[in-house]
């Protein structure tokens, strides 16, 4: 399995230092997307992850539902001294609203161990503010068509800072996805926006080797944000 995760880098919009990353699965067509307990013991087990930076993992629909969930993943942090508050579990917006309830008690649990919580793909249903009211969030991913379109959209830019307004009265974080250019970083920024995430900063990294620590991982991720950084001053010079 480790062969088909990615990590990308999240990046504070205030001084573009890495923050952690979001470890993404490169999935077949046919193949449901595994379970986050997987990735976890996937990521731990390759010595890929040290406790001293923020890894953000998805969760399926069964995550939520699974009454195991919470204690298998548990474990895991448990057993490798993983602290809780450095693991940030990722729900999408499109979760079915009958699940609510019962993802409102896994997340609840969770959240007992330390483990912070992301509403993923904010912005892109009318239930965006049904979940970010009923979830117990710690942050706010916000979907990557806000801030491509913000540069040249005026609409996209007034809905980039109500979400990011909203969230942040609720005490969240806000994530933006998916920024590729320096005009849409700049639109996150004007709006407020907390952390960064795209092509303009890095793209998924390889694991280079079973043995690859978290330091090599930020080298290779600061490597990456200049050559971006390098490349896009050659395009707008």
């Amino acid at each position: 399995m480790i062969n088909k995760i990615r990590l990308q880098p999240l990046i504070p919009l205030r001084d573009n230092a890495v923050l952690g990353y979001e470890a993404l699965y490169k999935k077949e067509d046919t193949a449901d997307y595994p379970s986050a307990v997987d990735i976890l013991a996937s990521i731990v087990s390759s010595n890929a992850y040290k406790n001293n930076s923020r890894l953000f993992i998805n969760m399926t629909v069964k995550d939520i539902v699974d009454t195991d969930f919470c204690g298998l993943f548990c474990d895991i942090l448990i057993k490798n001294q993983i602290d809780g508050s450095n693991i940030v579990l990722e729900v999408s917006e499109n979760t079915p609203p009958e699940c609510l309830s019962i993802a409102k008690r896994t997340l609840s649990l969770l959240r007992l161990h330390n483990v912070k919580i992301a509403l993923d793909d904010f912005g892109t249903n009318y239930s965006s503010l049904s979940f970010l009211n009923e979830l117990p969030v710690d942050i706010v991913k916000v979907d990557k068509k806000f801030i491509q379109e913000a540069p040249s959209n005026r609409k996209s830019r007034a809905l980039l800072k109500f979400c990011t307004d909203v969230s942040h009265d609720f005490g969240c974080e806000v994530v933006a996805e998916g920024i590729e250019t320096q005009d849409q970083l700049d639109c996150g920024k004007d709006a407020g926006v907390d952390l960064g995430q795209g092509f303009f900063f890095s793209v998924p990294l390889h694991f280079r080797k079973k043995t690859a620590s978290h330091i090599e991982l930020e080298e290779y991720a600061s490597l990456s944000m200049r050559r971006t950084l390098i490349t896009q001053q050659c395009h707008n010079p």
